[in-house]
């Protein structure tokens, strides 16, 4: 796995690169993360902070078109119009650009578990609003193919699926269907194939258009 960070703060980076270390982080532009960014085995560290639009605007784009790509947004001031924002846009993590090395250190290895770094709290608005918004009824997944998607899972996908449209963590899964976090992990990737989901964001409102059968 393969670490990379994008930023124009070359404290911020520096700080990074000592806190990552055994990563073997690389600072790359912007522009360059179609071409190093390749085969799906590697985290972009952002410091939203310091990019300017247009830099925002490609790598989101890119991760768009890449939804297998991990990205981690770094903000100087936390809050939660732009964590609902960049999460709404695929970020996998949102956190502090200052936060512990230890704690930045698990923000990666989460991400990487498949779980969603953002807190629950602002996970759980940011589901709240999606589903709440215009962007569910307008989803360009049609109610009828979104059912027979859905079928197509197994009873336990199914279970995992129930759980993780609360806003759970694959840990909270495991715990609340008394299974390792490393099967939740298999089961996701199998809805996710299965569904046409690329991440857990639009699986949730996917499942939001489905109705609920007895």
């Amino acid at each position: 796995m393969k670490l990379f960070f994008v930023g124009n703060r070359p404290k911020v980076l520096e700080r990074w690169n000592k806190l990552l270390v055994d990563w073997k982080p690389e600072v790359i532009r912007a522009a360059d993360i179609t071409t190093k960014l390749k085969d799906g085995n590697e985290i972009l560290l952002v410091h939203i902070s310091s990019v300017d639009a247009a830099d925002s605007k490609l790598i989101f784009s890119f991760k768009a078109h890449n939804p297998s790509a991990i990205v981690i947004v770094c903000t100087d001031t936390p809050n939660e119009s732009e964590g609902v924002e960049v999460l709404q846009l695929g970020a996998n993590g949102y956190t502090n650009t200052y936060v512990t090395g230890s704690l930045l250190s698990e923000v990666v290895k989460t991400v990487l578990r498949g779980d969603i770094w953002a807190g629950p709290e602002l996970l759980q608005k940011l589901l709240r609003r999606l589903l709440s918004s215009s962007s569910v009824t307008d989803s360009k997944v049609d109610t009828a193919e979104s059912i027979s998607i859905f079928e197509d899972l197994s009873s336990r996908e199914q279970d995992v699926l129930a759980v993780l449209v609360t806003g759970a963590s694959n840990k909270d899964i495991a715990r609340e269907l008394d299974i390792t976090e490393r099967t939740v992990k298999a089961h996701l990737s199998s809805i996710f194939q299965k569904t046409g989901a690329s991440d857990r964001i639009s699986l949730v409102l996917m499942a939001s258009k489905t109705p609920v059968t007895a």
